[in-house]
């Protein structure tokens, strides 16, 4: 099946000020690699000022949703009291019926290291309706019956939220209002943390979609985005490509690269790439301070660290807790 050349296609992302330096390393990798493709932004809450004075530098269009509401209720009835701010992060299914016909969804806790239109077409290259990355069924469903009737169906993936390729129509706001009601009455077999990651794997296997993973559809790009996989990232011919000798993604292009579940700081791991997008096109004096800086916050980690992997004083802390 090949692609209609006239389909709208481009890519989502979602931030606010909180999430201003990820987002500046975000587009400046997003446009190197992908200098015309469209890109929208979702408005992670209302404190996007700082975001979008950036809009007419990176070319990105701003996406407000009347639905905005109804999708943070929805997030709202899904939080047990461990990410207060989990609400908003459902915003970004409003690009199900935005005006992207086919498109992409990505955070701004990654970098863009090559040309995303492949992974898009692919959708109608290869017939599927939702193609994700990273699989962590943990992070969606818990053990028990609801998960295991999954599994035997052949659906239960459990993929990442932050980053998956789909097409529009596949859900309205009603759709999900119905889906959410039938969730929260298994609200205890659900991932009790990541809301937003449960209830969307949740409605696409209930529905259920077409769901593939990009890497195995596509084939030599790597399977994993998530920042701490083993290996080195090195650049050969213009791409990005993991050394992981002996390692199922040996050589394989690096697409993208997430940082999910970390804080932006001097230990994180690729820091270096981080920085090489962060740091473009600012002055030298500008690359000094921030590497002086990484250097202390290397420093400070590696001391907290230290201490908090040492067995005595973790042991003492617990049991004075």
């Amino acid at each position: 099946m090949k692609t209609d050349p006239d389909l709208k296609i481009g890519v989502y992302f979602s931030a606010n000020d909180l999430v201003y330096d990820w987002a500046i390393a975000f587009l400046n990798s997003f446009r190197k690699f992908n200098p015309d493709l469209r890109l929208i932004l979702i408005p992670f809450n209302d404190n996007c000022d700082r975001i979008f004075q950036l809009q007419s530098q990176y070319n990105f269009d701003i996406y407000i949703d009347p639905a905005f509401d109804r999708l943070e209720a929805i997030g709202k009835a899904f939080e047990l009291g461990h990410t207060p701010n989990s609400k908003y992060w459902f915003r970004r299914y409003a690009a199900f019926w935005g005006e992207l016909e086919r498109f992409m969804y990505l955070d701004v806790r990654q970098v863009v290291l090559a040309d995303l239109t492949p992974m898009i077409t692919a959708l109608d290259e290869f017939d599927f309706e939702l193609l994700h990355y990273d699989c962590a069924i943990d992070q969606v469903y818990q053990s028990g019956k609801f998960r295991q009737k999954l599994l035997k169906q052949g659906r239960g993936r459990g993929f990442l939220s932050g980053l998956w390729a789909a097409r529009t129509g596949l859900f309205s706001i009603e759709e999900f209002e119905l889906l959410a009601a039938a969730a929260l009455e298994i609200r205890a077999q659900l991932n009790p943390r990541n809301t937003d990651q449960a209830f969307i794997n949740y409605c696409c296997d209930i529905k259920p979609l077409r769901c593939g993973h990009l890497a195995e559809v596509l084939g030599g790009i790597c399977e994993n985005a998530w920042a701490r996989t083993s290996g080195a990232i090195y650049q050969s011919g213009g791409e990005y490509r993991l050394w992981d000798y002996g390692g199922l993604d040996h050589q394989k292009q690096v697409v993208l690269l997430h940082w999910a579940g970390y804080k932006l700081s001097a230990t994180m791991p690729h820091r270096n790439l981080f920085d090489r997008y962060f740091l473009q096109n600012r002055s030298i004096g500008s690359a000094l301070m921030m590497h002086g800086k990484i250097a202390v916050g290397f420093l400070l980690e590696s001391c907290v660290n230290i201490l908090r992997t040492n067995k005595t004083i973790n042991r003492c802390y617990h049991h004075l807790k």
